[in-house]
Formats: structure tokens, sequence, C-alpha cells
């Protein structure tokens, strides 16, 4: 296995362009092109239409006498000599509504307090999660749908629990092998569709269609590892002050199992114990919550007598308390959906941190202003010349 620093590759979020997600570091701007800005050039040049308009006596309403000199004499109204009312307030509106369309950068500033951490969720996903040992709404669930759907209300906010808005959450499956199934993000709407699309390798919707090898093993060490270099890098771009980043300061996994490290033969050369990866981890500030995930539903584990006997899966407590306990962090055991759901609930509420306040330029206020004067300006054009500049024989 590669070192924390080297790097892993790319994510494997299933999505098209690599994570079909809303990025949360350095989005960048996008600005007009040719043809927006040959629009813009367009109008400003049509302005002088308005007043060509204005000015152009065959244009202008008029009767018919036998005789004018009668009325040459009589002195002109307010009307007449402010005629120029009604083009300047409309040539003014154009040129503010071009301005807004400039996407004009104000120097005002805005200020935000925000609250949230970076958690990476890292799931179990081999064989043996498909024991149907947990309950669900009174029938038999696997082990890996109760903890998809915990998992689900801890990140929306459901089922009781109150949700992780404003956090970075990520999720790193494991079997033969680690997988970051989604990077970092705080759309947590995405990262929920990919989870309710993970499973078991050779598992499809919740059905066995095949027997997958690497549902075989749980390189549980090489998963902590991969997500400690998540977690790292994240939190390298929060120091370095990458917006979006702030809530990387405080960082914490979710390890949920219910077995022991078991490396594939070929591969345990290179895999990295777990202790030692938590060793690692918290050299990066990094906390680990551990879950030993094992239901308390009698499995049969055979047909006749044999059916009797209740088959017990296999969790290495005594690892899962040392991982916890090299980070700081705690070990938890989960027998039903309850027990999952409150040990969500208390990692809940001991992973709270306000990510302070946040200052920034509100590059739209600007534009924003320009547009709203605009309109105000064009609304009283048509008020005018509808009115007290109205035009008739």
């Amino acid at each position: 296995m590669r070192g924390i620093g080297e790097g892993f590759g790319g994510h494997a979020c299933g999505c098209a362009g690599g994570c079909g997600m809303i990025g949360w570091v350095e989005i960048p701007t996008i600005a007009p092109g040719a043809v927006f800005g040959a629009l813009c050039v367009v109008f400003v040049l049509a302005l002088p239409w308005t007043w060509i308009d204005a000015v152009r006596p065959e244009r202008r309403p008029s009767l018919r006498f036998s005789a004018a000199g009668y009325v040459e004499g009589l002195p002109r109204s307010w009307r007449q000599r402010t005629w120029f009312v009604p083009p300047v307030l409309r040539t003014a509106a154009v040129l503010c509504l071009v301005f807004a369309l400039l996407r004009p950068q104000s120097t005002g500033v805005a200020r935000d307090t925000g609250e949230g951490i970076a958690i990476e969720m890292v799931l179990d996903i081999s064989g043996s999660m498909s024991e149907a040992d947990f309950v669900i709404d009174g029938r038999p669930a696997r082990r890996m749908d109760a903890v998809k759907q915990v998992f689900q209300d801890f990140v929306l906010g459901t089922g009781g629990l109150s949700g992780r808005r404003g956090d970075l959450i990520g999720m790193t499956t494991f079997a033969m092998y680690p997988d970051v199934r989604c990077p970092l993000t705080p759309d947590h709407a995405n990262l929920v569709n990919l989870l309710r699309e993970t499973d078991i390798p050779g598992w499809v919707r919740g059905r066995q269609v095949y027997e997958h090898p690497e549902a075989n093993y749980t390189a549980l060490g090489d998963a902590i590892a991969r997500a400690t270099d998540e977690l790292r890098k994240a939190g390298e771009k929060a120091v370095a002050g990458v917006p979006g980043a702030e809530a990387a300061r405080s960082r914490v996994m979710i390890l949920l199992t219910d077995g022991y490290d078991n490396p594939a033969p070929a591969l345990k050369g290179d895999a990295v114990p777990p202790v030692e990866a938590a060793k690692l981890a918290a050299k990066f500030g990094i906390r680990i919550y551990t879950i030993g995930a094992v239901g308390s539903q009698r499995i049969p584990a055979g047909r006749g007598l044999s059916s009797l006997f209740q088959r017990r899966a296999e969790v290495d407590e005594t690892t899962l308390q040392e991982v916890a306990r090299a980070t700081g962090g705690k070990y938890f055991r989960a027998e039903d959906v309850e027990s999952l759901t409150t040990i969500y609930d208390e990692i809940d509420k001991l992973e709270r941190r306000k990510t302070g306040e946040r200052v920034y330029n509100d590059d739209t206020s600007l534009a924003r202003r320009a547009m709203l004067i605009g309109l105000m300006l064009l609304a009283g054009e048509l008020a005018l010349s509808a009115t007290w500049y109205r035009k008739g024989p």
C-alpha cells in the first residue's frame, strides 16, 4: 500500500466528470463570454435611437390649422421645456441594466458565522455485512441496510437525529480494497444518493447476483489510512485559507465494521496495521470513532438441528478500542438499529465546532443595486410617458 503523502488516484464516485457534486473548494467564477459582451455593445450603440426618435419632427403628433400664426406667440409649458426627461430616464435605465449584467465587483464586506467539521464515514462492505441480524420495521434486515439507514439519518437529520448541516462529509468503503466513494462535500443530497447505491461486492439492490472474491476480505488498516489521507488534504486546504474549507480545521473519522482486519494474502505484506494507521491519523489531529456492528437477531447456521445454534460474527473489539483510544475517540458497540441511532446521536453531540466568523467580499451587491436602480428608472420613464408626457394630436 502506498504512503499517506503519495496520493491514491481518483475518486470512485460513479459520476461523470469524477464526481457529480458541487465542489467545496475553489469554485471558478464564469466571466461573460464574447457573445454576451457583443450584446452589451449593441445595447449601448442603440441608445442614440432613443434620442433620434424623440427629436424627429415628422414623428411628433400634429393638428392642421388654417393659420398657425395665432398659436406661435403662446408661452411654452413645463412639459414642453422638459421634453427630454423620458429619453434621459430611458437612457439611464439601459446603462444601469447593462452595467449590472457586466457583473461589477464591489468592495462590500459580508460576515458569516458557521458551525461544522469534516467527517469521513468509513463503511465496511465485506460479505459479512449481508448477515440479516438487524430488525427494521419488524423484519430481519441486513447489517448493510441498517447501517445505511442510520447513516442517512445522521447526515440529513431524519429519524430523530439533528443532521450535519454545514459539515463536509465524505464516504470511504472497504472490503478487499479501500475506495473513496465520495470526497468531502457539503452536498449531502448527492452523498446520500451515492450511499443508496453502495452495496456489498457482488450484490445489487440488496440481492446477491454473484460471489465476488473481494467480499471475502476486510482491509481495515488500509481503510483507516485511506480516509486519513482524505482528511489530511482537507485540513491542509483549511489551513491555507481555501474558501469553503473552514470546516476541515476539525476532522473526524467514523469507522464502522462487523469484523476484523483481514487483508488478502497477496496484499498482507503491504497492508497497514489498524493501530499503526490510527497513530498516523492522530498525528494529523484526526479523531476516530469506531463502531462494532453486530445485530442481536439470531441467525440460523444451517438446517435441522443445526439451525438451533446461533452464528456469531467475529468483531475485533480490542483492536477497535485501541484505534479509538490512539486518536482520542471512542468505541461503540451496536446490536440493533436503536443502539446504532443512539451511537450516532452521541457522536453528533460530541462533534460540534464553530468554524468562526468568515469575512468575504460580496461580489454581487453592486450588480443588484445597479439592476434595481435601472428597473426603477425604466418604470419611472414608462409612467411619465403614459401620463405627464403623454403625446397626442
